[in-house]
């Protein structure tokens, strides 16, 4: 790529360097605004249940008992137990949900330690680390395209994508995977090129990085042995057998919690993954695709699965534009570069996709429509584009298809930059799953406005700590599991009922006035005052 680099020295874009270094400081800016403002989802509720070293059935036993119980208490399980040490938070974690791997989890333990319990620490640790990644997709462009032009275009998509600020905003280890990701296959084209012992030893120890950061890892070093088999035209190579080594110690390293996520399946531990093996017609799994790779780049509506068709239309000649751009770009990207550049790009791109949309065409499910578990795939979409971009503003003679380029670059950078502004002043987005449905920001404002609230609930726990993250220090619980066994404080006037299950909200309602003060688009998702039937005025 030296005539890229070479034309844009010549032609000399002063304003696209200040731009990329506007826009990379904006990127860190919206990475670490308004941490702590974000409601605290049930994912990051188990982040930090783990951490504390608790279990769920602890929780159960000792609060779902009909007793009041002070905010401070039930912080306590959503804080770093130092007395316990860093053991008992990943013996938690192998017990209840080895799914996980132990990397992240690892040192979120030691940040929140070192740092503090607050939700912008826990969170902060993700932030870094994808301002990190920032530096990952720089070098990576550099070894793979030889052009700091692209380098610097992939900077600029990744740092304003409103996907990536929001996974970097989040107390879960996706932007350490992205970072694992970014380093494993630069430090692969390293051992490519350089062809030595210790480059392939890096390459291992990112692979093993990677594989205890995030299950879905393996398909990134399948796609490594894809591209480097036909790089050497199917022959078994030196290369090829430093690839096999590498790859068969990471996973022999890997072994031991391979064989704790084995115990935990056969034991019947690992039940949260039940969602995503849930039916989804073929029509619906496809728009969650195009909505999902819209999101790179444009997300200025907090669509879930209770948003209209309506209320979406305007998105879909935007979301045509850019599956557009984005076959050219691979298009150009084969055309435009040589088969070691388009060939590693495509097996970094689609292996993951691949892996998880079969497996839904054939059996059913909704892996491929989960946004953060095809990071791989977004990445590689995001380097075609940042090459595409770099390619077309420099290479092209006509001054009318410069100046076309050009407003398309400004264009998809001004997206992300709306997106960013939009997603950093909401308490709540699509990411979030059921709490959006939930809305706890919204009740927590209500439950704000009043002196010692007592919230009655038989909600899952994971809402109930999240409540707690954004609750005033006052603020009591009685939790229940069993309606007909609560007693209600007669006396109490600050009684708020938070999510009932049916069988709650049908027993308290022969003997209290329930006055709704907060109702999501279903009616169980809200709060209702709570004021007993002889105290009615």
């Amino acid at each position: 790529m030296k005539t890229l680099d070479s034309q844009h020295h010549k032609r000399d874009f002063i304003w696209l360097k200040i731009l990329v270094i506007c826009i990379l400081l904006l990127g860190i800016y919206f990475r670490f605004a308004n941490l702590d403002h974000k409601v605290y989802w049930t994912d990051e509720v188990y982040t930090s249940l783990w951490l504390s070293g608790h279990s769920t059935l602890e929780i159960i036993e000792k609060f779902y008992n009909g007793a009041i119980v002070n905010i401070d208490i039930l912080k306590e399980y959503q804080q770093v137990n130092i007395d316990q040490g860093i053991n008992s938070a990943i013996t938690r974690l192998a017990l209840e949900d080895s799914q996980h791997p132990p990397l992240y989890y690892y040192l979120a333990w030691l940040w929140s330690a070192w740092l503090g319990n607050s939700v912008a620490i826990i969170r902060s640790l993700s932030a870094i680390i994808s301002v990190f990644s920032l530096v990952g997709i720089y070098y990576l462009c550099q070894e793979l395209f030889k052009s700091r032009l692209t380098s610097w275009i992939s900077i600029s998509l990744i740092a304003i994508s409103p996907f990536h600020i929001l996974y970097a905003q989040e107390a879960r280890e996706y932007s350490l995977w992205t970072l694992s990701i970014l380093i494993s296959n630069y430090s692969l084209l390293l051992a490519l090129r350089k062809k030595t012992f210790f480059s392939w030893v890096i390459y291992t120890i990112t692979l093993i990085l990677s594989f205890y950061t995030f299950l879905f890892s393996i398909f990134v070093p399948l796609g490594h042995g894809i591209y480097i088999l036909v790089i050497n035209s199917y022959k078994l190579t030196k290369t090829l057998i430093a690839y096999i080594l590498s790859l068969m110690v990471a996973i022999i390293a890997f072994l031991p919690w391979l064989i704790v996520i084995y115990q935990g399946k056969m034991s019947g531990r690992i039940q949260r993954l039940d969602w995503i093996t849930e039916p989804t017609s073929l029509p619906a799994l496809m728009g969650k695709w195009l909505l999902n790779i819209t999101r790179l780049f444009l997300d200025w509506m907090n669509i879930n699965e209770n948003t209209s068709i309506k209320a979406i239309v305007w998105l879909i000649p935007l979301t045509l534009a850019l599956l557009i751009l984005i076959g050219y770009g691979f298009y150009y990207l084969c055309r435009s570069t040589p088969k070691t550049t388009w060939l590693f790009l495509l097996t970094f791109t689609f292996p993951t996709a691949i892996a998880l949309i079969i497996p839904d065409i054939l059996f059913g499910g909704r892996r491929s429509g989960v946004a953060r578990y095809l990071i791989p795939t977004f990445l590689g979409i995001q380097l075609t584009i940042a090459h595409l971009l770099a390619s077309k503003l420099v290479l092209i003679q006509s001054l009318k298809w410069q100046k076309i380029w050009r407003l398309i670059t400004i264009f998809v950078i001004s997206c992300g930059v709306i997106s960013c502004v939009i997603i950093s002043s909401a308490g709540i987005w699509w990411n979030k799953g059921a709490a959006n449905n939930l809305r706890l920001d919204q009740v927590a404002t209500v439950l704000n406005q009043t002196l010692q609230p007592v919230v009655v609930s038989d909600a899952k726990f994971p809402y109930i700590l999240g409540l707690t993250h954004l609750l005033n220090s006052d603020a009591s619980f009685q939790l229940t599991t069993q309606p007909q066994a609560l007693v209600i404080p007669k006396k109490q006037d600050s009684l708020f009922l938070f999510y009932p299950s049916r069988k709650l909200y049908k027993y308290l309602r022969v003997s209290y006035n329930l006055e709704p003060l907060y109702l999501g688009k279903n009616p169980v998702f809200g709060l209702w005052k709570l004021q007993a039937v002889n105290q009615r005025n």
